[in-house]
């Protein structure tokens, strides 16, 4: 006799895009009110969708996933639970997934709230639908210079940053314990989009005794177009090897510590950035007083399908 299968739906979304291809993709599985999914099966899931991240969402009072795709049936609530596996790990946090699976939330299961509300385990994160995208409300992550412990740990992954980026690029170093991410602030001249990075070499001289999930790459931006307008406060790239993503295409997170940095080295508020990966992708900025900062993008969502277990 066979035993019943377990069937849920799961999404492929490029977040902080503005056009398919871009941005950086996530998957998104959305899982029954009463569905539950070991830590072991989450992983690999993860491991079998090989995105940079999948996110499981569920709600917290009712399920969306009854919601017919096709038909508007205005959910009750907007409380959700959210956790994020790389292809190798649990990823604390992760911004781009949030984006993607609020995406889903607001434009297949036709969520009647402004707002989505995340609950995870490093607290509570919340979505907004803005005028024409949606933005995260984070917790900003300050990054402090190196003190003695960090300079000694970290001094060989700063000296391969050198190397790669040039003897004399680097204008300055922040550690974020919040993130677990090293910055690393680059000259002007340095083009960070044509920069060949291997991030094995990163991986090469983990600290012993330092947890790290990343290395920021970062350069001040262009200023705006007389004719367009548009511009960016600063560019930047993101390294995460050691959870298993070799290069964020683009990283929500990492901007929870570049956007005080770049406030404080500009002396201005910082308002729109982009992350200069193969793929790209724009993120609009609004750091506010409360220690929080808000972080938006566009979706695109590119497959939907169900998996079956």
């Amino acid at each position: 006799m066979e035993h019943s299968r377990v069937h849920f739906s799961v999404y492929i979304v490029d977040a902080f895009a503005s056009k398919t291809f871009t941005g950086n993709p996530a998957a998104v599985c959305v899982l029954e009110q009463g569905m539950e999914l070991s830590d072991e099966m989450m992983q690999r899931i993860a491991a079998e969708v090989n995105q940079t991240t999948t996110a499981f969402v569920r709600r917290c009072d009712r399920s969306i996933a009854t919601i017919k795709e096709d038909s508007f049936i205005a959910p009750n609530g907007n409380e959700f639970d959210l956790r994020w596996f790389t292809p190798t790990m649990e990823n604390p946090f992760c911004g781009h997934a949030t984006l993607a699976t609020s995406a889903v939330i607001f434009d297949i299961y036709k969520n009647t709230f402004q707002e989505a509300k995340f609950k995870t385990k490093t607290g509570l994160h919340t979505a907004r639908l803005k005028n024409g995208f949606i933005e995260l409300d984070f917790p900003i992550n300050l990054g402090y210079a190196l003190g003695s412990v960090e300079q000694t740990q970290l001094q060989p992954l700063v000296d391969v940053c050198s190397a790669i980026c040039g003897t004399d690029a680097i204008v300055a170093v922040r550690f974020s314990p919040g993130t677990r991410y090293m910055m690393v602030h680059l000259s002007d001249g340095v083009d960070l989009e044509k920069l060949i990075v291997d991030p094995s070499r990163f991986l090469a001289v983990q600290p012993q005794s330092i947890k790290l999930n990343g290395v920021i790459l970062t350069v001040r931006g262009n200023p705006p177009e007389m004719a367009t307008g548009s511009g960016y406060d600063f560019i930047s790239r993101f390294f995460g090897p050691w959870l298993g993503i070799p290069e964020d295409h683009v990283c929500g997170s990492a901007h929870t510590v570049l956007a005080p940095y770049w406030t404080s080295v500009l002396g201005k508020d910082v308002k729109k950035a982009r992350m200069v990966s193969t793929r790209g992708g724009d993120l609009l900025l609004d750091i506010r007083e409360n220690g929080r900062i808000g972080i938006g993008g566009t979706c695109q969502i590119v497959l939907r399908g169900q998996f079956t277990l």
